[in-house]
């Protein structure tokens, strides 16, 4: 195929707002070599107004409303790209890709189809691998993550996507972060939905802020949602932080100037003098490519179930005793070469040049492992993107109910 003619394009299926910020930052560091566009699918996780702000800041992407599609519409002829990037939850991915897999008459088809997992994607999870395992490629973003999702290609019997090494689009670092030598003037706790569970677990950080915002009255001590309560995100939070503190402050025991609570991206809040509080996020990650100081939690474990286990050996590790005297730390550079800050080179990009092209000339072809692994797909996988939308909500609501009380 000549290669000055050739412009390789790339959709991608995106379906919540983490989801979405991958779509996005993954798309928008290609370059402009390529034809690029972004997609939702219609599903209970559909991103807000300002989620979806959010997750185009500083991409090529902003100031743009991605179109929204049924899953029903989505095909090969209607996605019209050489590369389908199906960066969503785990049953819309098995979904899509055994649809589109379905859809074609002969072994040849039109697209390679791609997926990734947003952020930290370690411990390698086989549930999370096997909604995604019909795929042609599966990106990872560290040498350490590609070491355990091998490991669970050559456990797994039948077909597996090829494992193609990235980076973290969002990270700008081409190497190893120089540390911020400023003098600590906000406490940035980065929430997620998922960890940690209990309700007494998060009372405990939202006290041990309120003790921070005592003890240093000079330094801002700011919560940052990724979705307010009742909003919709990646994965379903049973105590948000936000109605936590107002109950909190509405019995006395915390003051509410004492900590601010915000959406929206990252950026406005990871600024020259900040550090970054967290259990597991990948935001500790945007906060260390700024050269900013972290500190990430074992108070409520060091273990798969609390997603932290990818920090061993950072030196990153501590207690909430720590916040409140300001003890945060820089990373061990040995940890920063394994998860996340190696060299970006160009391997990625001419992989997936090499998928479009054999794309665009009829080479690609559906195998009978491949196939295998489509035959059956769970009912619960075809819910979120069949229902209406009033039963959706009615499910969303009941779900929230049955964490609360769980």
């Amino acid at each position: 195929m000549n290669s000055q003619t050739f412009r390789p394009r790339i959709t991608a299926v995106a379906d919540s707002d983490s989801y979405l910020k991958l779509a996005y930052s993954t798309l928008s560091g290609l370059g402009s070599d390529w034809d690029k566009r972004v997609v939702l699918v219609r599903t209970p996780l559909l991103p807000t107004d300002e989620q979806i702000i959010s997750a185009s800041h500083n991409t090529s992407f902003a100031g743009t409303r991605p179109e929204v599609l049924p899953m029903s519409s989505l095909t090969f002829d209607s996605l019209d790209a050489d590369i389908i990037f199906a960066s969503s939850t785990g049953p819309v991915v098995s979904e899509l890709f055994s649809k589109l897999l379905r859809s074609t008459s002969t072994r040849v088809r039109p697209a390679a189809l791609l997926s990734a997992l947003p952020g930290v994607a370690f411990p390698a999870t086989t549930k999370g691998w096997n909604y995604r395992r019909a795929g042609d490629g599966f990106i990872v973003h560290s040498h350490a993550e590609a070491r355990e999702f091998s490991q669970l290609a050559e456990e797994e019997p039948g077909h597996s996507p090829t494992i193609l090494v990235s980076k973290l689009p969002f990270l700008a670092t081409a190497g190893f972060p120089q540390p911020e030598t400023s003098p600590i003037n906000s406490v940035v706790f980065a929430a997620q939905a998922k960890v940690p569970v209990l309700r007494t677990e998060r009372v405990a950080i939202l006290r041990a802020l309120d003790k921070t915002a005592c003890l240093n009255p000079a330094v801002r001590v700011i919560v940052k949602l990724r979705a307010k309560a009742g909003e919709p995100q990646t994965h379903a939070e049973a105590h948000p932080f936000d109605s936590l503190w107002n109950e909190l402050v509405e019995a006395g025991s915390v003051k509410a100037q004492h900590v601010e609570f915000t959406t929206g991206s990252m950026d406005a809040v990871l600024n020259e003098g900040a550090a970054l509080l967290t259990v597991s996020s990948t935001a500790a990650l945007e906060a260390l490519d700024r050269g900013l100081p972290v500190l990430v939690l074992t108070d409520f474990g060091f273990n798969e179930a609390m997603l932290n286990t990818v920090f061993r050996g950072s030196g990153l590790l501590g207690t909430l005793e720590q916040v409140p005297t300001l003890e945060f730390s820089s990373p061990n550079k040995a940890w920063l070469r394994e998860n996340y800050f190696h060299r970006r080179g160009p391997e990625f990009g001419v992989a997936l040049n090499h998928y479009a092209s054999r794309a665009r000339a009829g080479e690609l072809e559906t195998s009978e492992a491949q196939r295998s692994l489509i035959r059956d797909i769970a009912l619960r996988q075809h819910i979120r993107t069949a229902l209406p939308r009033p039963v959706l909500s009615l499910l969303r609501k009941l779900r929230r109910s049955w964490l609360r009380t769980s």
